[in-house]
């Protein structure tokens, strides 16, 4: 379920270092998950605070991602769009264990050694891990590290 338009809009996203970008959201208070997620005390529910920051990854990477592991994952404060209505979410990403170095001495025919085999360049990934973090002002509401693989 895509979550971006129902939930939340992005108001902005800047790349504050390599790999490390920040991002302001505006929650959909009339968003149908909030008046289920409790009709009279709106909160933003965890499994969607984890697929936001999926679909920030996807988007950044303009590639869908598989969550593998969880590494870290607290929910230290509500989301109450009513009292929250924006929020910062600070994300990074980087390669956990990349591919080794083409071995030194004579050039390789392909610059990627898979790149030449048919379908198998993509079920070959390696495993990227991310850390997210949502947050307004010093209000810290959630923080997840994960591993996650490119599909």
């Amino acid at each position: 379920m895509i979550l971006k338009n129902t939930l939340y809009h992005i108001d902005s996203v800047q790349n504050i270092d390599d790999g490390q970008y920040l991002a302001h959201i505006s929650l959909h208070r009339e968003s149908e998950i909030f008046k289920a997620h409790f009709p009279n005390l709106p909160i933003v529910p965890g499994a969607c605070l984890v697929q936001i920051s999926k679909e920030f990854i996807e988007k950044n990477l303009q590639q869908k991602i598989q969550i593998t592991h969880f590494k870290n994952l607290k929910f230290l404060k509500t989301i109450n769009p009513d009292e929250f209505p924006e929020i910062t979410i600070c994300f990074s990403y980087h390669i956990s264990n990349p591919p080794p170095a083409p071995a030194s001495g004579g050039e390789s025919q392909f610059s990627n050694p898979i790149s030449h085999i048919p379908n198998l360049k993509s079920q070959i990934s390696y495993p990227i891990s991310a850390s997210i973090t949502f947050s307004k002002d010093e209000h810290l509401f959630c923080k997840l590290d994960y591993l996650f693989n490119t599909l």
